[in-house]
């Protein structure tokens, strides 16, 4: 199994380009396998600056499911939205540390 973890900001004023990326990303997650786990907003920080406003856990049964996605020309496609949509964006694939 592996774990894709998104990590981002909202661009503030860009509602128009994150609801487009949104809704083109989240059926191919899906199509490829992707089981939603947990979304999370951040409220505060410990330690650092808490750039990030929010995460977004899902498993998938293969780290080649994730990658297939984020390489494939229907997510291409949204990257010019997903750019302008968020400030800052990480997309991670993961595994279980043992």
């Amino acid at each position: 199994m592996a774990t894709l973890l998104v990590i981002l900001t909202a661009a503030p004023d860009q509602d128009s380009a994150r609801g487009r990326y949104v809704a083109g990303v989240q059926p191919l997650l899906k199509a490829a396998g992707g089981r939603p786990v947990k979304r999370l907003r951040v409220t505060d920080a410990i330690v650092g600056s808490a750039g990030t406003s929010m995460a977004l856990v899902m498993d998938f049964d293969t780290a080649d499911a994730i990658a297939d996605v984020f390489a494939s020309a229907a997510y291409q496609a949204l990257v010019d939205d997903r750019d302008t949509a968020f400030s800052n964006i990480e997309i991670l694939i993961t595994e279980d540390a043992e």
